[in-house]
């Protein structure tokens, strides 16, 4: 409270936020494609791993599993050098045992969000 003059009046502060961290599942997985570099957001920023051997997948600590970047889950791969019709590689995000987005795609680069729930 603050007080002037024999008049009190009450202060509102904001408290700080909080961020209470959920973990995600990334996974990417080709029948076809054997490395692709891959980028996925954590807690601390982006990620990534460079020539990573597929299947790849890992739990990452996010602040919003669902929600919109920065802070929301998001994986990329890119294996554009090996690239070719009918080379397919998958990208999903899991959050609680569901597949909340899963991006299949031959061009060389696909992209998942936990904000835009797909299947593909």
């Amino acid at each position: 409270m603050v007080c002037a003059l024999a008049v009190c009046t009450p202060v509102l502060v904001d408290a700080p936020s909080a961020w209470a961290d959920d973990v995600v599942t990334y996974e990417v997985v080709s029948d076809s494609v054997a490395v692709a570099n891959i980028e996925y957001q954590n807690v601390t920023g982006r990620a990534s791993a460079e020539a990573v051997a597929l299947p790849w997948r890992t739990d990452a600590a996010v602040r919003t599993p669902l929600g919109a970047p920065p802070d929301g889950s998001q994986v990329r791969a890119d294996w554009r050098p090996a690239a070719a019709p009918a080379r397919w590689v998958t990208v999903r995000i899991i959050y609680r045992g569901k597949i909340v987005c899963q991006s299949t795609l031959d061009i060389g680069d696909a992209t998942c969000y936990g904000n835009t729930p797909r299947i593909t």
